[in-house]
């Protein structure tokens, strides 16, 4: 299994490449050396046909090759010449094999596919650069408009295959990423990671009050009506009260 700054390696060499090491075709081919820039400060990555490794080089900064200098001006080894570079990350072309090995086999093939589909348009883009002999130069044609026919076909010819490539390399960044999940940035490491980027549940929500007006017009509308003495009705305007007998006589 390589843990996380191993995938993360094997990400940086792009996407054809790391397919190459986890399907086991890198250590058939017969010279590979290199090296490419690194995404860490003062860093290099490097490959042969063993293994790909991480260099520290912030060593070999103009202040420290200067003191080495002098320290070996005198001397005639010449010290500043021995320096290397740390190496701070290493993962063998086996190792990366043993783990694709364990890939999924849909997935192994998808990264078979992707890699012949990458060669199979990448020969074809040369058979049409050959079959015309390159680049349609202006001093190839003997006029303007056969230049200018040759160069509209080769344009056009180029974007589709531009086009190819860049749809084949989105699937297998795609791919890639699903084969080496550790390279996703938010991947968790473990399951103690996994846990503390889970927030707390919230608390339950204590259920409503009612309202308390609610509430008291409820009790009033359910309350017995008081027992007490009715009020008379109104009398009319021009009605005499029945108790003033005074106005009978």
């Amino acid at each position: 299994m390589l843990n996380r700054d191993q995938q993360n390696l094997l990400g940086t060499l792009g996407a054809a490449m790391a397919a190459d090491a986890l399907l086991d075709r890198l250590r058939e081919r017969g010279t590979l050396e290199g090296g490419r820039s690194a995404p860490q400060d003062g860093c290099w990555i490097s490959y042969n046909r063993k293994a790909v490794w991480l260099e520290d080089h912030s060593q070999f900064s103009e202040a420290a090759l200067r003191e080495a200098g002098d320290a070996g001006a005198a001397g005639t080894a010449q010290a500043w010449r021995r320096t290397r570079p740390k190496v701070v990350l290493k993962v063998t072309w086996a190792e990366a094999a043993a783990y694709g090995a364990a890939l999924p086999q849909p997935l192994r093939e998808e990264l078979d596919t992707l890699r012949r589909t990458e060669r199979d348009e990448n020969r074809s883009w040369s058979g049409f650069s050959d079959a015309r002999g390159g680049w349609p130069w202006r001093r190839r044609f003997e006029s303007d408009e056969e230049h200018q026919v040759a160069q509209a076909e080769w344009d056009e010819a180029y974007g589709n295959h531009l086009a190819a490539l860049r749809k084949v390399w989105d699937r297998q960044k795609a791919a890639i990423a699903r084969a080496l999940p550790l390279t996703v940035d938010d991947e968790p490491t473990d399951l103690l990671e996994l846990l503390d980027q889970q927030a707390p549940a919230p608390p339950p929500a204590a259920p409503a009050a009612p309202s308390t007006t609610a509430a008291a017009l409820q009790e009033a509308a359910l309350r017995p009506a008081a027992s007490g003495p009715v009020a008379a009705a109104d009398h009319g305007l021009f009605t005499l009260p029945a108790s003033n007998h005074g106005y009978a006589r």
